[in-house]
């Protein structure tokens, strides 16, 4: 059985029974640079953000939870988004989300928090697996992100960066992608971070279900406002060996159907 189509087209829109706020994962990548928002005040469709219901700024000091009553497994999959802030540079508190602009612009724009009294905020993707085969436990991905760091803080006391976790039983486990970011990765600096993380899907990801994607971003423990970041050119791929395997089934159904 093949573990993806031969064939397929990127990340094109979809609507199912599964989710209708999800995108379509063809088996052979999705990437999202945010510029489709132009200056609106909506995500773009499979996104959303929002801030945690629990937990003050120092709930996550040492680590973001992924599961109990202070961990992000405590937010459901279906938590309602919130309207975005337009601005060229995000700025202020109060638990915003911004579609910002990178650099300055007005068209090359990213998805920015910042947090303020709860322990953080979350921007999560939605992406249906829509490649016609169930996707094996052990699959490699890599997730590749830039983090714009729009601002700096006169104390560094925040977990810098973005954590990455993923779910693939609609919210119920959360796995962390790591290695999370250190203040040499991400420093407190106005710039941009590249990351690359790579791991193997936990369980398998069954045709017409939902993986979810989970960028968090704690809120600082003592400055305020603290450190404000976006995110920008997310690219989810199939691992090198795992696009081997593709172009090999392909090959072999093309030989089968002669």
């Amino acid at each position: 059985m093949r573990l993806f189509p031969a064939c397929a087209t990127i990340a094109s829109l979809v609507v199912s029974s599964h989710s209708l706020a999800a995108v379509a994962f063809d088996g052979l990548g999705y990437t999202q640079n945010f510029d489709s928002m132009g200056t609106g005040t909506a995500a773009p469709t499979g996104w959303k953000h929002f801030t945690t219901s629990f937990g003050t700024n120092n709930t996550w000091s040492t680590s973001v939870l992924a599961s109990g009553a202070t961990g992000i497994s405590a937010m459901s999959v279906g938590t309602v988004g919130t309207t975005l802030v337009a601005a060229t540079t995000p700025s202020g508190t109060q638990n915003f989300g911004f579609n910002a602009g990178v650099g300055g612009s007005t068209t090359d724009r990213a998805l920015a928090t910042s947090p303020t009294t709860v322990a953080g905020a979350i921007i999560q993707l939605d992406l249906e697996n829509t490649s016609g085969s169930s996707i094996a436990a052990g699959v490699g991905f890599s997730v590749s992100f830039d983090t714009i760091r729009y601002t700096a803080v006169s104390s560094a006391n925040q977990l810098p960066g973005y954590w990455l976790f993923y779910s693939l039983d609609n919210g119920s486990t959360w796995t962390n992608a790591g290695p999370n970011p250190t203040i040499a990765d991400v420093p407190n600096t106005v710039g941009v971070t590249s990351s690359s993380i790579s791991f193997n899907l936990a369980s398998d990801w069954q045709v017409g279900a939902t993986m979810y994607f989970r960028w968090v971003d704690d809120n600082a423990q003592q400055t305020s406002p603290d450190q404000i970041i976006g995110l920008d050119n997310v690219n989810i791929v199939p691992a090198p060996g795992a696009l081997a395997l593709v172009g090999l089934a392909g090959f072999v159904g093309f030989r089968r159907r002669r």
